[in-house]
């Protein structure tokens, strides 16, 4: 036994002699649909080469604004030399009557099928073939999205995706931190409901989950940690990138706080770091102001907020957007 404890010291005092990993670097980009960003100084002086947009799933099919809104969003991406992550969600329309059964009937509320999915993504692809980051379904588990009901479609969808695209980086799950109803609030939150939908949707997957999306608002305000950590290792992912998080100014019952919102985004980042396993973080959103009862923008009306000058303090002096853990 003496010998086997003088073993051991002397296997961790060697351990403990090794130099340490070389730290990681976390890629910082912003999401946001509106395409006023690019002409923002302030943006462009971050330094900042990765946003994520996101666009009904049948957006090239129908047309009109929305198409040209996007098409004018990734073309001066491309021309900024800016990388887009392309997300795809619901059809067109306010999404928040999806939560009635009785409005399930309703366009946005409809589930595609596969085949309606593929064909769409088809016609994106020809249009913006340069296009290489896509996430199938945004927020997939949240009751505003079809595929909160069946993420074995979800599952698909992503499956969909590889075929049409197989050299793409597709983005799994993009799943929010959402805790069962009445625990949300607390410290160590249950996440029964989301687990179960991570497993059905891990069960019907036949692509390898090399990088999975979490959307984790719950924790960054409320400064804890729990839901990102329970979504990261049930998703399985050997690279996690926040694609949306963002400290929040005002939504329902978090009143308008500037303060808060830049404590929020402080904490935003650590989180970031907490595992080398986080690998990009896209901030929601830029502008603020923009959609009624929810706002996390950095900027309002020509003015910078608190949390912009904390988001600036994390990533000047670093390379498009990335800094060392």
């Amino acid at each position: 036994m003496r010998m086997l404890l003088v073993s051991l010291l002397l296997t961790l005092a060697a351990a403990a002699a090794l130099p340490a990993p070389a730290p990681a670097a976390l890629r910082v980009g912003i999401a946001e649909n509106n395409f006023g960003l690019f002409d923002d100084p302030r943006f462009q002086g971050l330094g900042v080469t990765d946003v994520r947009v996101v666009a009904p799933f049948d957006v090239m099919r129908r047309g009109g604004f929305a198409r040209d809104r996007l098409t004018q969003y990734l073309v001066r991406a491309r021309a900024a030399g800016i990388r887009p992550l392309m997300t795809f969600e619901h059809s067109g329309g306010g999404a928040s009557v999806c939560r009635k059964r009785r409005a399930w009937h309703r366009r946005q509320c409809r589930l595609p099928k596969g085949a309606t999915y593929e064909r769409d993504l088809r016609r994106f692809f020809r249009a913006f073939p340069w296009v290489r980051q896509i996430a199938p379904w945004n927020e997939a588990n949240h009751y505003t999205q079809p595929t909160s009901r069946n993420p074995a479609a979800a599952a698909r969808f992503a499956n969909a995706a590889h075929r049409v695209c197989p050299r793409c980086t597709i983005v799994l799950g993009d799943v929010l931190d959402q805790a069962d109803g009445g625990t949300t609030t607390r410290r160590w939150p249950r996440y029964s409901g989301t687990l179960a939908w991570i497993r059905r949707y891990r069960a019907a997957l036949k692509v390898p989950r090399r990088v999975c999306g979490v959307h984790n608002y719950s924790d960054i305000n409320r400064f804890r940690s729990a839901g990102t950590a329970t979504v990261i290792a049930a998703l399985g992912c050997r690279r996690i990138w926040l694609t949306e998080a963002g400290g929040i100014y005002h939504l329902g019952a978090f009143r308008a706080n500037a303060r808060r919102q830049a404590r929020a985004t402080r904490w935003m980042f650590r989180l970031a770091r907490s595992t080398p396993r986080i690998k990009r973080l896209y901030v929601y959103t830029w502008f603020g102001g923009m959609t009624p009862g929810f706002d996390s923008g950095l900027v309002i009306r020509g003015r910078q907020r608190r949390a912009y000058t904390e988001f600036r303090k994390r990533i000047r002096g670093t390379r498009h957007g990335a800094f060392a853990r």
